[in-house]
């Protein structure tokens, strides 16, 4: 039997080390914003032949620079492609990022115009990052109702302790997805919201099951401690989170590496939470609730004797 609770220290020593470098990533540096969030320009090519994602994206990072912000390439209905990318934080008027868009776009324009010699400049836009900030508010009161929801419903279906620490796990989960996310400079997008909210919902499956687990154990375990009850129970669902896990990221994985862009950007942040919801479940939410009872227990004890 694994002695999770056991090593429950070095396990808050991980998570809280992990969740304090993504706070002061994400204090000091941010996150890398998709033109959605920051603003940019969208250009629309027809290139009217076979053409593979992968060598315009190689095109255009040759075209933006090494120092460009994110940038993102799409392929469309009739062999149109979609490309976006963000304006430099230097630049401060219309007239400068006009002049920065134009030089950038005559730059993939040429390039493109090499590769494939049927390419057409079909428009171009100003991308807002109006419609980006609203979905992104929107997440973050989805994700807060969706704490507050879980909390009620776990505290109605187990007790209140232990909606408290389903909720601690989440945050737990979504703090260092988004850290990893910081410090890796990946670009953040309208994809990774909903990537966002699907991780919340797999955590917390995973999570649910071993309370409900720690729940029926605690009824037929009255002599024993509540970090033996937890340690119990986490071993008897340790078999079936691992299960799904491995078999989610095997269709996840594929899905990775076999799919276009757009879905990888999707996939991505899905592999990382489910790898990160697995590890919370297992080792932080039951450490976490059987600290918080054996303390209660402790505290009930010394005003007892006192």
């Amino acid at each position: 039997m694994l002695n999770i609770i056991g090593n429950k220290k070095i396990f808050f020593i991980i998570s809280g080390v992990l969740m304090l470098a993504s706070i002061v990533s994400l204090v000091f540096q941010g996150f890398n914003l998709d033109t959605d969030f920051a603003g940019g320009m969208a250009v629309t090519y027809g290139i009217n032949e076979d053409f593979a994602v992968t060598d315009v994206e190689a095109i255009v990072s040759e075209a933006l620079g090494v120092n460009q912000k994110a940038s993102s390439v799409q392929k469309s209905e009739n062999n149109e492609v979609i490309i976006k990318f963000g304006f430099d934080n230097t630049l401060k008027t219309d007239d400068e990022r006009t002049a920065f868009s134009d030089e950038k776009i005559e730059a993939i324009t040429k390039l493109l115009t090499e590769k494939y010699a049927k390419t057409e400049l079909k428009g171009q836009d100003i991308v807002s990052p109006s419609t980006g900030q609203e979905l992104a508010r929107s997440a973050v009161l989805m994700s807060i109702l969706a704490a507050l929801a879980i909390l009620i419903y776990i505290t109605i279906r187990f007790e209140f302790v232990s909606g408290v620490c389903a909720v601690i796990a989440l945050v737990h989960d979504i703090l260092i997805l988004c850290g990893i996310y910081s410090v890796c400079r990946i670009a953040i997008d309208t994809t990774f919201i909903a990537a966002i909210l699907t991780v919340l919902g797999y955590s917390i499956n995973a999570t649910i099951v071993i309370f409900d687990r720690i729940r029926e154990n605690t009824r037929h375990a009255k002599k024993k401690t509540y970090g033996e009850i937890a340690n119990e129970s986490i071993n008897q669902t340790i078999g079936r989170s691992i299960n799904t896990t491995v078999t989610t990221l095997l269709t996840i994985g594929m899905v990775f590496i076999l799919g276009v862009t757009s879905i990888k950007e999707f996939a991505l942040p899905i592999i990382i939470g489910i790898l990160i919801g697995t590890y919370s479940s297992i080792c932080i939410a039951g450490s976490v609730w059987s600290t918080w009872k054996d303390t209660a227990v402790k505290s009930k004890d010394a005003k007892q004797k006192a």
